[in-house]
């Protein structure tokens, strides 16, 4: 470096002596020119680290230790790294466990959130597995058809069958008996006991008849 180097070097203010110390000279030259971190920033990006959405501990936990390096925690550095751990999981009922243990240790910590990720991935596997064992033994849900309009030849038959179905019923209304004279079955206009009040029997010589009276009191017809 030269005459530069030399000016730099005089700049320290060493004595004789610690001039003759490689180390001290070599420390003196680091802290020249490598620039000082900014603890604060540093300590403030290691504290609002979390774990990410698809990240695993083990990459959220070397992340910490990564950023935890700059941070000059000294005594504190495992403490620190322990509480970002319980408060910076995904898994927020895991987490109110942790802090309720006062005891807990770095190497507890990292231990219980690395077997509780290695249960919830092995339960996933296991209700996947179940999902596509019932998948697979599931009968296929039938196709639903659409109601088709019946054709016109089936139209025409239903008309058909409607007409000797009424056809039928006007027969055997006509040839039931009608149930007020007891005759084959007739229009009520015309029956001979349309206008009956009572209905009396008496008695004859060779059978018994049956009798309709009128308000008049007159017989109308007997049978």
């Amino acid at each position: 470096m030269g005459e530069q180097a030399e000016d730099i070097f005089s700049s320290f203010g060493l004595s004789e002596t610690k001039q003759d110390d490689f180390d001290i000279v070599l420390k003196k030259f680091n802290d020249h020119f490598v620039v000082k971190k900014n603890t604060i920033f540093e300590r403030a990006q290691f504290n609002k680290r979390v774990q990410l959405d698809g990240e695993s501990v083990n990459t959220f936990i070397t992340a910490l230790y990564t950023l935890s390096e700059h941070c000059e925690y000294g005594v504190l550095h495992d403490e620190l790294i322990r509480d970002r751990i319980v408060v910076g999981i995904r898994d927020k009922n895991l987490s109110e466990k942790l802090q309720l243990d006062a005891d807990q240790t770095l190497t507890k910590v990292i231990e219980r959130v690395r077997l509780s990720e290695v249960v919830k991935e092995q339960q996933e596997k296991m209700i996947e597995k179940d999902n596509a064992s019932v998948n697979a033994i599931s009968p296929n849900k039938p196709a639903k058809f659409l109601k088709q309009k019946p054709s016109l030849g089936a139209r025409k038959q239903n008309v058909k069958s409607d007409f000797h179905r009424k056809n039928n019923e006007n027969e055997s209304r006509l040839h039931g008996k009608c149930k007020w004279c007891g005759k084959q079955r007739h229009d009520k206009r015309v029956c001979p006991a349309r206008d009956v009040d009572t209905i009396m029997f008496q008695n004859r010589t060779l059978c018994d008849g049956l009798y309709y009276q009128s308000q008049d009191g007159n017989v109308l017809n007997a049978i």
